[in-house]
């Protein structure tokens, strides 16, 4: 079993960074269930257990109850790095450290059940042996990273549905990731197809965009992909077009996800696929369309 400290001290190091859903000030001002420890019970337990390090900090992103009774679920990055679960049994005094797995005969089900309701961007058969689903910002550079490697899978398995999920993460964060994504769902409700080229010049494009001059940038990509910029740009502002983009957000909240990009395959979720091996992605893929629908 790998202890809190350990993970806490093998995360000082780490280089990658966090990709939460909530900020500090929104986990503040949520109200929570009766029974959850408050956010103040929260910091005096991590200080109890971590305060031995002065190298380390955190910053608690959310407290909510967890899939198994009388256990709270904390996700908490430190130092500024990856957030972490931690599944804490305040009655016991005790704590997981990690992911909750699915695990079971048919361990996906529930999360397919979920993703159903899926309905960004799409490609591949209509009735599909399986489908993967992509949530994705475009700001993201672990994104942009992951885009290639993405397609040449739906290249290599035809049979396989994709699925496009906008997941803006916080503008604190990603200051124009929002702007990108309503765009994005514009470009896809104009043309399908322009829709792939449209995703694929914000990301080879990423570095250059600020947000100060995102929209007059987003409208020259759109041009540039031969849609109508002015009707892109007109759309994205509109409140359906919001609706749609918190539609696809609040799915994957459902989901708990809180990095980008996280990818479903059968169900089955998938971290960091720019940074998997592609033979052992392609294994994977296929060992989920042996096990369709199970």
């Amino acid at each position: 079993m790998v202890s809190f400290a350990s993970v806490a001290l093998a995360q000082s190091t780490a280089t990658k960074p966090t990709a939460a859903l909530s900020s500090p000030a929104t986990l503040a001002s949520q109200a929570k269930p009766s029974g959850l420890p408050t956010q103040e019970q929260v910091e005096i337990a991590l200080r109890r257990t971590l305060g031995y390090d002065s190298s380390l900090t955190w910053t608690i992103y959310d407290i909510r109850p967890s899939r198994i009774p009388d256990v709270t679920e904390i996700l908490v990055a430190l130092n500024k790095q990856q957030a972490i679960h931690v599944y804490w049994s305040a009655a016991t005094q005790q704590a997981v450290v990690g992911d909750m797995i699915p695990f079971g005969p048919d361990p996906y089900a529930p999360i397919r059940a979920k993703l159903e309701a899926a309905d960004g961007p799409a490609r591949g058969p209509q009735q599909a042996v399986i489908t993967m689903i992509d949530f994705s910002d475009l700001e993201c550079p672990h994104c942009k990273a992951a885009q290639p490697v993405l397609e040449k899978l739906v290249t290599d398995f035809p049979q396989v549905r994709f699925v496009f999920q906008q997941f803006p993460l916080p503008a604190s964060l990603h200051p124009w990731a929002m702007k990108a994504a309503l765009y994005a769902d514009c470009a896809s409700r104009m043309d399908k197809d322009t829709f792939w080229k449209y995703v694929d010049t914000i990301f080879e494009n990423q570095g250059a965009i600020a947000l100060a001059t995102a929209d007059d940038q987003l409208k020259v990509f759109a041009t540039a992909v031969g849609l109508d910029g002015q009707k892109v740009a007109a759309c994205a502002a509109t409140p359906e077009a919001q609706a749609r983009v918190k539609k696809s957000m609040e799915l994957g909240q459902s989901l708990d996800i809180n990095e980008t990009p996280t990818v479903f395959v059968n169900g089955r979720q998938v971290r960091s696929v720019g940074s998997i091996p592609y033979d052992q992605l392609k294994t994977l893929v296929q060992f989920e369309i042996d096990h369709a629908g199970k």
